[in-house]
């Protein structure tokens, strides 16, 4: 059994299949059965997956809630190695999601994807405000 701590309005991903909580407060939520499970901080909306590094991990996703792997290794493999020539830091990624998969973990290949569009995210917001800062913008 699978227990979880969610904060009010977080969704969770449980296979197909969506739940939003409602509440003031966390709530505690136990989940038993095989279905995969993602929280919503790990997930993310396929239709914002904008960067090689987001499509990789939108198409993770869909492999772990849908259970579809094989129906996407085609993409998964140009994705990869879209992701592996930008730079060393990609290729690590894609060498630490390989064991992940390898491992038949997808979560942790998901969290891996996820972490790493987040620091993508932040480093490309604060190149932003530095170039503002040059131009005089701020």
């Amino acid at each position: 059994m699978l227990k979880l701590a969610i904060k009010p309005g977080e969704k969770i991903y449980i296979g197909r299949s969506t739940l939003l909580i409602r509440a003031d407060t966390t709530v505690t939520v136990y989940i038993n059965g095989d279905q995969p499970v993602l929280k919503d901080r790990e997930a993310i909306d396929p239709k914002t997956a904008v960067t090689p590094v987001d499509q990789l991990h939108a198409l993770l996703q869909e492999m772990y809630l849908h259970g579809q792997a094989t129906h996407h290794m085609v993409r998964y493999r140009e994705l990869t190695q879209e992701v592996a020539v930008q730079s060393s830091e990609c290729a690590n990624l894609v060498k630490t999601i390989e064991r992940w998969l390898i491992e038949d973990n997808h979560y942790m290949a998901i969290r891996a994807a996820a972490r790493f569009a987040h620091k993508q995210r932040q480093a490309r917001s604060m190149h932003v405000v530095a170039e503002e800062i040059d131009q005089g913008d701020l």
